[in-house]
């Protein structure tokens, strides 16, 4: 069977960015802000569904509203490793939340850890064999923001949040379909409206909750997704290097990986039209002030997952469990 292949012009770009900053925008908030119809974008939204180019709609959860204290970035040589058993170990220290394949036989983790386990990460390490870790940072995910401004986005909560039991259920709806509307929610949650409406936007608000889309690389045609992944010198850098990114690289950028980035480790997923065009917005990321260094990965395929979420509001919500976090240590950066 042929793949149906769609060449992506700049609406269906825009409407890509747009739905990453906050997949639940309505058809009609999209069309008025690019210029088109309602019926016009939804039918360019189910065309790049149908050609796989938007693969899923994603809600992630601030893992520190869920009793994480810990993120962890690993960017992985893989060589002839199972990338089954990989996953499979790092999840015995932690959670693995986003998984992305890029050529050259790397791959990148994004984890969640409670406080505690951080030490037996490091042991960890020599079991990964023959797949060789080639940076790992770790960092105490924050209660406070991260961002300068209310306008740029962040990947920690401004404030510590209990989830109540209403989010909790509210949560795990969404996270099954992530574009749910909102009758649709209070009808099976047994929530009145109202109350959805308030509890979501305060969850989103409260950077709680962050919805995105993954869209397949092998399927946009015509333009190369890449992540860059930006080392600071130290905390006091990141406002600056986060405000020359989004004001010098605005219309690249998809989103900025949400909850899980330590504080001196930004993420971005990027598009470009060409390599060439990779390679120097890599080198203008380079020369902005307080970067130590600038990783450039071409991806292949991201997988995001929600079992560990569903696991830990199972356990908030009193549904019995089987499985049980161990206890951790202190942080750490390796490179190679």
């Amino acid at each position: 069977m042929q793949i149906q292949r769609l060449y992506l012009d700049e609406k269906d770009l825009k409407i890509i960015r747009i739905l990453s900053k906050d997949c639940r925008e309505s058809f009609m908030s999209i069309g008025s802000a690019i210029g088109m119809t309602s019926k016009s974008v939804k039918a360019r939204v189910d065309r790049m569904i149908s050609t796989g180019v938007i693969e899923k709609f994603v809600l992630k959860v601030n893992p520190v509203a869920l009793g994480y204290g810990i993120g962890c970035m690993l960017i992985v040589r893989e060589h002839t490793a199972n990338m089954d058993d990989i996953i499979n170990r790092l999840n015995l220290v932690g959670d693995v939340s986003i998984h992305s394949k890029c050529m050259g036989g790397i791959s990148t983790f994004c984890l969640a850890i409670k406080e505690g386990h951080e030490d037996k990460l490091k042991l960890l390490l020599d079991s990964l064999k023959p797949a060789s870790v080639r940076i790992m940072f770790t960092s105490k995910l924050s209660h406070s923001s991260s961002a300068s401004t209310s306008t740029l986005p962040s990947s920690n909560m401004s404030k510590r949040y209990e989830l109540t039991e209403t989010d909790l259920r509210i949560i795990k709806c969404l996270i099954s379909n992530p574009r749910m509307e909102m009758n649709d929610i209070a009808r099976e949650t047994s929530i009145s409206g109202r109350t959805v409406n308030r509890r979501l936007t305060k969850l989103k608000d409260d950077n709680v909750l962050k919805f995105f889309i993954l869209c397949n690389p092998v399927h946009t045609v015509g333009y190369i997704q890449f992540a860059l992944v930006v080392n600071t010198l130290d905390r006091s850098s990141y406002h600056q290097i986060v405000g020359h990114i989004y004001e010098q690289l605005g219309e690249n950028i998809l989103f900025q990986l949400p909850v899980t980035d330590p504080d001196n480790v930004l993420t971005f997923l990027l598009f470009s039209q060409d390599i060439f065009a990779a390679d120097g917005i890599l080198k203008k990321v380079e020369s902005f002030d307080g970067v130590k260094r600038v990783e450039l990965f071409v991806l292949t395929d991201t997988t995001s997952y929600d079992e560990w979420v569903l696991r830990e509001i199972d356990k908030k919500l009193n549904i019995p469990i089987t499985r049980h976090n161990e206890e951790l240590g202190p942080l750490l950066e390796i490179s190679g």
